[in-house]
């Protein structure tokens, strides 16, 4: 029996695929003994002799599988690459007539269902038929969640879908009265496809990339003129217009959706600066009454999900508001930027003691700091001591291959406090700037 692991990111569907060669290999951390791994490129390989070290799988075990280049070049793995009848041809070689029992996608896409079908293994991926009528889709679209959390009964902010200008004007009009406003891309993500909105620009910046002033009806009106087409991908799509809540704190409860039902996988807080900054696992500073409305929740919102066909891993995430409500604002249907900490670096690299004696802190890697390559930034933070020890369970651990562009790679600082690990960061952040 082999499981297969593919290593996609996002849907071609929704638009041309960016090179991310370096986020998939996150993909490296699911892996274990006897995988076989597909990746729009060759993974690094330093990162995966680390990544190995640290999960105990038999690098030796492995096989890794590069489909030759697409419409797109090599840069994701497209349609077009994951059909490639010599790439479907190289994985039933490396197989060698063992059959493939489950396939693991990072984005449950309709190319992963075609991948399944042309090496003969529809089977072995949970949701085939839901997937090849590109289901997969809805797990990413906010106005699908608030319709589905809507029915459910998971309580949400103050809001509607708009299809139309004109509809969104009026809930823009009549929100504005009472504060500030979020307008959100159906598929945005990373906070990219937000907009804030306030009567003036004195709005708590957090979540979107820019506030905008609208101080009457005619503004309002004037901005909508403006920003339609891109709020709406140039009318392919709806905008969602709701409350935002300034002074909230953002978290999220993440559940595997199978066959045999939902099984929650972990929770977390999400930061903000104003743009996803920084990730604590478990969630913090939450009260018993706010953890059990998100695990409750995120659990009707995922059951739901489930009842028509999907498949995989589901992030429901809410705000906190600083009146302790909990309202959750949208989800992702997709192996999320979380989902390898808890459920590899948590629970089987810290090891049973995450979640109570252990904590998990992640930090985007910050634009001061720098680093030529993964194998310095692995010879720096062992030279310096603050590596991961297996020994103490404390460390910093490095999640990522080496990002080119941002010149560092992805932290993780696992010790006994989210305080511990601030200070942790900081001592570590010495080793990454450059002297003035």
């Amino acid at each position: 029996m082999v499981r297969l692991l593919i290593g996609n990111d996002w849907s071609e569907e929704l638009e041309e695929p960016a090179g991310t060669g370096w986020a998939v290999q996150r993909l490296l951390w699911f892996a274990r003994d006897g995988d076989v791994l597909v990746l729009p490129v060759p993974p690094e390989e330093e990162f995966l002799s680390y990544v190995t070290s640290l999960t105990g799988t038999r690098r030796d075990s492995l096989e890794v599988v590069v489909p030759p280049p697409g419409r797109t070049g090599t840069g994701a793995l497209t349609a077009d690459r994951l059909t490639d009848p010599a790439f479907v041809a190289e994985l039933r070689k490396r197989t060698a007539g063992r059959p493939v029992d489950e396939v693991f996608a990072l984005w449950p896409d309709a190319a992963v269902a075609a991948a399944a079908d042309a090496l003969g293994c529809p089977g072995a991926l949970e949701g085939h038929a839901f997937l090849t009528q590109s289901g997969g889709l809805l797990g990413s679209s906010k106005a699908v969640f608030r319709a589905l959390a809507a029915g459910v009964g998971a309580p949400l902010p103050v809001g509607a879908v708009c299809g139309d200008p004109r509809r969104a004007e009026e809930h823009i009009a009549r929100l504005l009265d009472d504060g500030p406003v979020i307008l959100k891309q159906d598929f945005g993500s990373g906070s990219d496809g937000n907009e804030i909105l306030g009567r003036t620009a004195d709005v708590d910046l957090r979540g979107a990339r820019a506030v905008r002033a609208l101080p009457d009806r005619a503004a309002v009106t004037a901005y909508l003129a403006e920003r339609w087409d891109w709020l709406t991908v140039g009318g392919r799509d709806r905008v969602v217009v709701e409350r935002y809540h300034p002074g909230s704190r953002a978290y999220f409860a993440e559940y595997w959706i199978s066959d045999a039902g939902c099984r929650l996988g972990g929770h977390g807080e999400m930061q903000y600066r104003p743009l996803p900054n920084a990730q604590v696992m478990p969630a913090p500073d939450l009260t018993a009454h706010q953890l059990d409305a998100l695990l409750d929740g995120g659990h009707r919102i995922s059951e739901a999900l489930r009842a028509i066909g999907y498949r995989g891993v589901l992030s429901a995430d809410a705000v906190v508001t600083p009146e302790g409500d909990v309202l959750f604002t949208e989800y992702n249907g997709r192996a999320t930027g979380s989902t390898h900490i808890y459920e590899i670096v948590g629970k089987r690299v810290v090891g049973p003691g995450f979640g109570t004696d252990r904590i998990l802190l992640e930090r985007v890697w910050p634009r001061h700091w720098e680093v030529p390559s993964f194998t310095d930034a692995l010879t720096r933070l062992r030279g310096s001591g603050h590596a991961y020890d297996p020994a103490t369970r404390r460390g910093a651990i490095i999640l990522a291959a080496y990002h080119p562009g941002r010149k560092g790679v992805m932290l993780c600082f696992a010790d006994d406090t989210v305080e511990a690990a601030l200070h942790r960061e900081e001592q570590v952040a010495r080793l990454f700037t450059p002297a003035s």
